[in-house]
């Protein structure tokens, strides 16, 4: 069995940590190990860290000597793994006991395998929703899949270490998820399994509602802006999406009314490839698009 490391970043999540840790270490697949980036929490969370690594080898706890924020934290930890396979871990969520043996049992010639979650409260009780009720989850080696939107969740996948030869350094305006995600379509791409095997905790402080917060117009222009022309820069000469990612980029860094127009005729012409993540049949697409004249996408 090969080795698969499991990288956990942390912060502050002493409220849910163990009931995560226990989901990993109780794997019904044993060839792991858990490496633990911690970014200088200031609750018991390194308390509860170390208590677990005196009790178990496989976990190795790294403390951050300055705060990385948690894209670069990912990053640090992903650099320290050891293992063939490489798995992602929040520290609020629950894993199936079987996730990792699935996931590695279907990832094949792929390099990134992810799997379906299941929201739950913070009491894990179910919300009835998943992550594919929103988004549709996708099979991809095209990475105009993922120039505009993302299926593909951290604590959801399994890729290859192979990966990492092209994925280093993470830049610092795309989730390291997404940019995971892309950087495999351009390689062994992506493959999705459809089973539920994470519950995904909706509590004040995760993730997805912290990101809900508003920000200002200028401001996603830019961060969208800077996000095309980093996938742009990553897609190899050859590829036919590196036009259209350039087109975009561009039609970004200059929003006026002229060319937004452009933006709307690009989006329709590619919008079987931009916005297959997006649940929409076509003429609600077309909609959609349309309503982006004025709007951030």
């Amino acid at each position: 069995m090969p080795l698969i490391s499991i990288i956990l970043c942390t912060f502050n999540g002493e409220a849910y940590l163990k009931a995560q840790i226990d989901s990993i270490l109780n794997q019904t697949y044993k060839s792991i190990e858990l490496i633990v980036c911690d970014d200088k929490s200031t609750d018991n969370t390194i308390s509860i860290l170390n208590a677990y690594a005196q009790k178990d080898s496989r976990i190795k706890v790294n403390s951050n000597l300055n705060n990385l924020g948690y894209i670069k934290n990912f990053e640090k930890g992903i650099a320290l793994a050891t293992g063939e396979y490489i798995a992602l871990s929040d520290q609020d969520d629950v894993w199936a006991l079987d996730k990792i043996e699935k996931l590695y049992n279907n990832i094949k010639d792929y390099d990134l395998i992810y799997c379906d979650s299941l929201f739950v409260d913070k009491n894990l009780k179910s919300l009835n929703k998943k992550m594919s009720s929103s988004k549709n989850m996708i099979s991809s080696n095209n990475p105009l899949h993922f120039a505009l939107d993302n299926c593909v969740s951290g604590h959801a996948l399994l890729f290859k270490k192979q990966l990492c030869n092209t994925i280093f350094p993470f830049p610092k305006l795309i989730p390291h998820d997404w940019w995971i995600a892309f950087n495999a379509t351009l390689n062994g791409g992506i493959t999705y399994f459809n089973e539920a095997l994470v519950d995904y905790r909706i509590h004040d402080n995760n993730t997805l509602v912290l990101n809900k917060n508003r920000k200002s117009k200028e401001n996603k222009i830019y961060k969208r802006q800077a996000r095309v022309l980093e996938f742009y820069k990553k897609c190899p000469e050859h590829h036919y999406a590196k036009k259209i990612l350039l087109n975009l980029e561009l039609l970004y860094k200059k929003p006026t009314a002229k060319n937004n127009f452009k933006k709307i005729a690009l989006f329709l012409k590619h919008k079987e490839e931009l916005f297959i993540i997006k649940k929409k049949k076509s003429l609600a697409l077309i909609f959609y698009i349309l309503k982006l004249y004025n709007k951030i996408k």
